[in-house]
């Protein structure tokens, strides 16, 4: 059971850092400045590289499923959310 919950954990963690990533690269991005569009770039190539190099072991695919599953349902609840408050 431990082994679950640390998966499912370990996933809303990871969507909500990757949310956190897109939003700073599209900040990057927005600004229109060659070597901020370059470190925009750079940064998720970076952090893949230190994923693929050292991978984590995930004991509970279940539970690593469920909070990859849970993190985006609520990232999308939280965009419809703001869709119908604009």
């Amino acid at each position: 059971m431990s082994d679950f919950i640390g998966n499912f954990l370990l996933a809303l963690l990871l969507v909500v850092l990757l949310r956190f990533l897109y939003a700073v690269c599209a900040m990057l991005v927005r600004t229109r400045d060659g070597g901020n569009i370059a470190f925009a770039i750079a940064l998720p190539a970076a952090l893949l590289y230190i994923v693929v190099r050292n991978p984590v072991p995930v004991s509970s695919w279940a539970g690593l499923a469920a909070g990859v599953i849970l993190g985006v349902g609520l990232l999308l609840a939280d965009a419809f959310r703001r869709r119908r408050r604009s």
